[in-house]
């Protein structure tokens, strides 16, 4: 028996223009979403009473499909959750039609794009708006939530990052669990070498560093999504096995890092 919000649900998928079924193999057996949206390059709409979901690969989505789209956006319900893939997934929501429309076109014209890498950092003054009211919290306290909060202890002759504690309301925690060996704690990949030179500045100046980060990262469930963060790092003190330390809090927040 469906549930009532079962019942409600509704699935579109548009090819070339045109609202089609869902296709399936030959034999009638279901194809995947992934290989419906990165091989048949369609577009999928899911819409319930609570607000409707779009979703498409940028670099693949026939244009047309994506005007017809954008037309069709008033005949369905708000919120509006776009979902697009381009390195990684991004996840946007627009509560108006206009806005949402606005977006399907500067993303169609953007659709070449290409990033270089995948994680960027901004820095930005401890003064500064763009800071969340907890991590402001924190900064105004004068030093992090131990239980919200990363340890690492770095070594700056081998520029090797080493996580020691991961707090259970950390936001690492939050996505990857505390395991010592997930994807943001392992050292030596692209997205180490780059979060990780605020740490080194930290460690030179003796001095707290505000910034934001937005990264391509593997979820554990293997799926690459574009994650942004707000992030304050501390110097701790004392040393380990004679190596300098820094404690960090992230919090994940709308970041000021347009890439599209």
């Amino acid at each position: 028996m469906l549930l009532v919000g079962e019942m409600e649900k509704q699935e579109q998928w548009i090819a070339h223009g045109k609202i089609i079924a869902r296709p399936t193999h030959a034999s009638g057996s279901r194809l995947s979403d992934k290989t419906l949206l990165f091989q048949q390059e369609l577009v999928k709409v899911e819409t319930t009473p609570a607000g409707t979901s779009c979703k498409w690969v940028m670099f693949g989505a026939n244009w047309t499909s994506l005007y017809v789209l954008r037309e069709l956006l008033s005949t369905y319900v708000a919120p509006y959750t776009f979902e697009f893939f381009n390195t990684g997934w991004f996840n946007e929501t627009f509560q108006s039609v206009t806005d949402a429309r606005l977006r399907v076109d500067q993303l169609i014209s953007k659709s070449d794009v290409r990033f270089s890498t995948r994680t960027y950092t901004r820095s930005f003054s401890t003064s500064d708006h763009a800071m969340t009211p907890r991590l402001k919290s924190m900064w105004n306290s004068g030093g992090l939530d131990e239980s919200s909060s990363v340890h690492c202890t770095i070594n700056t002759e081998l520029e090797q990052t080493v996580v020691d504690y991961i707090g259970p309301n950390s936001a690492l925690a939050k996505v990857w669990g505390v395991s010592p060996v997930s994807y943001p704690t392992l050292s030596g990949h692209s997205y180490d070498r780059v979060v990780s030179k605020s740490y080194y500045e930290v460690i030179r100046t003796g001095r707290p560093h505000f910034d934001h980060v937005l990264a391509a990262m593997v979820r554990p469930d293997g799926i690459v999504q574009w994650l942004g963060y707000q992030r304050l790092v501390f110097p701790k003190s004392g040393t380990k096995n004679g190596l300098p330390q820094v404690s960090v809090a992230c919090e994940f927040a709308d970041v000021k890092i347009p890439l599209l």
